[in-house]
């Protein structure tokens, strides 16, 4: 039999606590300072915490059966909490060929060789995070390259964006992909100039067609990917995350996880309507259908919001602009989805209950997504939904009003800023304002941290340190980009607390340390709020606490 003790079950001593007890409604009025309690304390029961204050303070919580830990010279922080990343497919790519840290072209290849070398012929190789603007030759690489390499096996590898896939001529046969097959809607399969394909595809459309005839994951390896994210994540920091572009079966591993004791971290899931499974007709009758909708779950998983991709990415000139491409002054872009579509989408979820987010890279994109939120707020007030935009690269000023009115945030990436190698493909005031959280900040606007992994890092700590400094590490003086839209060291460390909470509807339990929030805390090795951002970047989270319970300790 359990006996129930009266006294804490943990009590951490005599670290500086930066509570993050700040509302959001302050942020967006302005404010960003909150109570820093030196020499402070923390007791935890039953996975809340019960008591906040000076360390002399926590004596009449500490009993027999409480576990008193000293972190004297330490700091302690709410968890952080993950605004928009892909959890699942972050883990499924820790099993697979890591190409993130490759910058020569000739290095992708020679490591794909090193598996199929070892790798049963017929048997999928698949690679993730490849980034050809940090590669020494940025040509994207062909079928044939990858055929010489790979001869008999089929290759699949994903770009760090998730917007571009190579894949060999084995994998095209095996998706009965040839010079007579049209560009699905939304996507592109590039060609060579006879018209054969080439090996890149762009866009879920098109990269789908190859997706669909790899074969799917078992359920065991589902959970082993999201055990194995997790402890990733939990050394990170990350105690809670949105996981986005989920589809049924990857959403019920984490039910299995759950159930088998492997989910360490808070898993809020988004509904993904994707162009390559269907089309409007398709995507409107799966939310009519659905059973469920935004917040059904419990405090370790639940549903989020529905995910739409309506544009592209830079890079690939696929994101949808107001004004045309440097690069390319051709094109603005594209959407996947039309206005019409995108409202109906946005509408009808709305009208079942759902949260809303939108992934919009270009200007234009914003545009038709803030007029679909309007559309919605005309069939009923949309401000308790807290709809928001994913990425918001480019923003403007004469979005901010509807924005302010309508209570949509941005979930914002600054590591992408600082790390992807994008400013040279942008106009000078572009680059200047991409992901500019600072300009959120001053215009009375949510802005959550979040790192969109496997794209970049999801170390919270990277992102805070980039979200203050943006410096563009991909440039030869390290240059910063856009001073003005960088954030105070207070406001990023809101940005992956209480901000990436109000995304998941729980900032009024999660991304601070006050009395009665659960007990989601780190310890870190130094204070890291002072005026030298170096700080930040030399930051290591040394124990992860989930809901009472140690989940990582260096």
């Amino acid at each position: 039999m359990k006996i129930w003790y009266s006294e804490a079950d943990t009590v951490l001593l005599h670290g500086k606590i930066y509570t993050v007890a700040i509302t959001c409604d302050e942020v967006k009025a302005g404010k960003s300072d909150f109570p820093i309690i030196a020499d402070g304390g923390v007791a935890v029961k039953d996975g809340k915490i019960i008591a906040v204050g000076k360390a002399d303070e926590m004596d009449s919580f500490i009993g027999s059966h409480t576990k008193v830990v000293d972190v004297t010279g330490k700091v302690i922080t709410p968890g952080f909490c993950e605004s928009h990343m892909h959890c699942t497919f972050t883990g499924n790519n820790l099993l697979t060929v890591d190409l993130r840290p490759v910058t020569k072209r000739s290095e992708i290849l020679r490591l794909i060789k090193e598996r199929a070398d070892k790798t049963p012929d017929g048997k999928w190789i698949e690679g993730n995070s490849w980034n050809n603007l940090i590669w020494d030759d940025q040509r994207l690489i062909t079928c044939k390259e990858l055929d010489e390499v790979a001869p008999n096996n089929p290759v699949f590898l994903m770009g760090t964006t998730f917007h571009t896939a190579l894949v060999n001529s084995l994998a095209l046969q095996a998706a009965n992909i040839t010079r007579d097959t049209p560009d699905p809607a939304g996507g592109t399969i590039e060609r060579f100039p006879d018209g054969e394909p080439d090996g890149v595809l762009c866009e879920n459309s098109a990269m789908g067609l190859v997706q669909d005839v790899i074969p799917p994951k078992t359920d065991e390896e589902r959970v082993e990917a999201l055990e194995k994210v997790g402890e990733y994540l939990n050394e990170l920091g990350i105690t809670s995350a949105i996981d986005a572009n989920l589809n049924s079966d990857q959403m019920r591993a984490y039910g299995l996880a759950l159930k088998q004791g492997k989910l360490s971290y808070r898993a809020n899931l988004m509904y993904y309507l994707d162009s390559a499974a269907g089309d409007m007709e398709y995507h409107l009758r799966r939310l009519d259908e659905a059973c469920t909708v935004t917040g059904f779950g419990n405090d370790m998983l639940k549903l989020n919001a529905v995910k739409v991709t309506l544009d592209g990415i830079p890079a690939t000139f696929t994101a949808m602009m107001r004004e045309p491409y440097k690069m390319d002054t051709s094109t603005c872009g594209s959407s996947v989805w039309t206005q019409e579509e995108i409202t109906a989408f946005v509408c009808k979820a709305h009208e079942k209950g759902w949260q809303f987010g939108i992934h919009t890279i270009g200007d234009k994109a914003t545009d038709m997504a803030l007029e679909a939120f309007e559309a919605a707020n005309k069939i009923s007030p949309v401000w308790d939904r807290r709809h928001y935009l994913i990425h918001y690269v480019f923003p403007h000023e004469d979005q901010w009003d509807t924005m302010r009115r309508l209570n949509i945030g941005a979930a914002m990436q600054p590591t992408i800023v600082s790390c992807l190698g994008e400013a040279p493909l942008l106009y000078e005031e572009q680059a200047r304002r991409n992901q500019g959280a600072g300009l959120l900040f001053k215009n009375g606007l949510i802005c959550g941290g979040s790192s969109d992994s496997p794209v970049v890092s999801p170390d919270p700590i990277l992102g805070m340190y980039y979200a203050v400094t943006r410096i563009d590490e991909t440039s030869p003086d390290r240059r910063v980009i856009g001073p003005e839209c960088c954030v105070t060291p207070e406001q990023a460390l809101i940005m992956w607390t209480k901000n990436s909470a109000f995304f998941m509807h729980d900032d009024d339990k999660l991304g601070s340390v006050e009395v009665g929030n659960l007990a989601d805390l780190l310890v870190i090795n130094h204070e890291f709020l002072t005026d030298d951002p170096e700080d930040i970047r030399t930051a290591k989270v040394e124990k992860t606490m989930l809901g009472g319970r140690f989940v990582y300790e260096k």
